[in-house]
């Protein structure tokens, strides 16, 4: 009886040149794959991975929350309309964060640090990279589409290491494929005149061909074929007319981008294939630096990212129109990734499937640097330790860092405590949570000498034509709209009550049936913080 023919997990398909190809998980590999817990993976299940896609300037709100619903019975916000299609493997939190506003700075390192005064310590991704990615090549990778902004250098990093020190992140396809697949390649010259990775590794992968059976050879085939395709895309990259030569040995991108959409997919390529082939097990990718100054000229749009994001104070229904569609270009990209880690087979289930993928931005309201109602959306099972297809409202508002502590627990991290939090945030794998629940309450409208006071839910109006307005429903009869200056706006808080009961007076008058507010005077709220602080905002 023939012997059955077997390779470790971390055989590589050799060939010239020193060339070194890591594989996808394949049948043939033994089972000593360590999992996140530290036992040994069965041969068909491949190891637990950590991604985070990471959106820059916050959303505008009522295109984004998802207001009514329950746990499993729910409808996604307009703004989730690119990757509705996943939502059987998304989990959606809501009601994370708990403060008036923020500087970007703070918001970025509260991304994946839990808390703005987390700055000694590791961001909650390197500790994961600790506890699953020692036996990989790389232990982490840490990307962006964005050089550095110097006016705030917090803006420009999510990634921390035990120091608390930013992690330097990579920007350009090319160095990442080299640095994943033709490591050492630091010659410029040496690079541009080396012939396909796949050709000096062919005998190699023939020889390797010739003892897999039928399910092995197609996830060979499938893995080579994405190889190659990859690599014609990144030298078709840069060959384009369209787009300036690089200059490889300044490690520096150049200043004008050919087309940031390709390469962004370039890089969510090579982040699946890096997985994939269990380069890296752990990948954090900036889509632009909290306080973006990118202009998205290939959208057709000229004024900046950051400009735009204050939809508020620099309002136009073009501006307005703008930023949604850079907000739905970053929600596509997320769409991309998802469905790119599913094509791709693992065992009996997708590369999706073993793993976690945090995606979101460190503020909400994008003008207000609201940390209110933040944009958090987790996606893939974790081999079964995360329950998806869940919209998820709080009670009460959570610390992201109570979000990062349970991301721990779930990667077998032993730990009782993360940055500002003691308590895992509850209801991931599909437990009890406390669910967010209406509180009854009166509402009612006085009016006094050009003086209005009223209580009930404030809302953002949502028709486009004045995203600048705010509601407040008084049951019963015509709500009262608030039309007020920036300065009220801002020193208020009003879009970190949105959504919730308060008394507001101010100075306004009546236009036939309803009421307006013009300037504020004091808020108060019913079941919530009155003052819920900034962080130097």
């Amino acid at each position: 009886m023939k012997q059955r023919w077997k390779i470790d997990r971390r055989t590589f398909l050799r060939g010239t040149a020193g060339a070194l190809l890591p594989l996808p998980f394949l049948n043939l590999m033994e089972g000593k794959t360590r999992n996140a817990f530290g036992g040994l993976s069965s041969p068909d299940n491949g190891p637990l991975r950590f991604v985070t896609l990471f959106k820059p300037n916050g959303v505008h709100p009522p295109s984004w929350n998802i207001n009514g619903g329950t746990e499993f019975d729910f409808r996604m916000s307009p703004l989730m309309a690119p990757f509705s299609k996943h939502k059987d493997d998304l989990l959606i939190l809501d009601n994370m964060g708990d403060f008036g506003f923020s500087s970007h700075a703070n918001s970025t390192r509260r991304f994946l640090s839990g808390h703005h005064q987390n700055k000694d310590s590791a961001s909650v991704d390197q500790v994961i990279a600790n506890k699953i990615g020692e036996d990989t090549a790389h232990r982490s990778l840490e990307l962006t589409t964005e050089g550095l902004f110097t006016g705030q250098f917090g803006c420009s990093y999510i990634s921390y290491d035990k120091d608390g020190g930013a992690i330097p992140r990579e920007s350009d396809p090319q160095l990442v494929f080299d640095r994943l697949f033709r490591n050492p390649m630091s010659d410029p010259n040496q690079r541009r005149s080396m012939t396909s990775l796949l050709d000096r590794v062919s005998d190699d992968a023939k020889a390797l061909n010739r003892n897999a059976g039928r399910e092995d050879r197609q996830t060979l085939d499938q893995y080579l074929t994405v190889v190659r395709e990859t690599e014609r895309r990144i030298e078709n990259m840069e060959q384009s007319g369209s787009n300036p030569r690089i200059d490889f040995s300044t490690l520096q991108r150049p200043e004008a981008s050919a087309n940031l959409n390709e390469q962004v997919e370039s890089m969510i390529d090579l982040m699946a294939l890096a997985l994939w082939t269990d380069s890296t097990r752990c990948i954090t990718y900036m889509l632009g630096n909290s306080n973006s100054r990118m202009i998205f000229d290939f959208l057709g749009i000229t004024e900046q990212h950051h400009y735009l994001s204050h939809f508020f104070r620099n309002f136009s229904r073009t501006n307005l129109d703008s930023l949604l569609k850079i907000s739905l270009w970053h929600m596509e990209k997320f769409d991309y990734l998802l469905t790119k880690l599913k094509s791709y087979k693992e065992g009996s289930g997708t590369l999706l499937d073993n793993s976690v993928v945090l995606f979101g931005s460190g503020m909400g309201h994008s003008d207000n640097h609201t940390a209110q109602r933040i944009p958090i959306i987790l996606a893939g099972q974790a081999k079964g330790r995360v329950k998806t297809g869940r919209y998820i409202r709080y009670s009460e508002n959570q610390e992201l860092s109570s979000l990062h502590l349970s991301l721990l627990k779930t990667f077998g991290v032993d730990t009782d405590s993360y940055s500002a939090s003691d308590s895992p945030l509850p209801g991931l794998d599909g437990g009890y949570f406390p669910e967010f629940r209406e509180r009854p309450f009166e509402s009612w409208v006085t009016q006094e000498a050009g003086t209005i006071t009223a209580q009930g839910r404030l809302r953002m109006s949502d028709n486009l034509d004045e995203a600048k307005v705010f509601y407040i429903d008084i049951t019963g009869q015509e709500s009262v709209r608030i039309e007020v200056v920036f300065r009220d706006f801002h020193d208020f808080n009003l879009p970190y009550h949105v959504g919730t009961p308060i008394t507001l007076t101010g100075n306004g008058s009546s236009n036939g049936s309803q009421l307006l507010i013009t300037k504020v005077t004091e808020l108060k709220s019913l079941f919530g913080k009155s003052k819920p602080g900034t962080q130097n905002g």
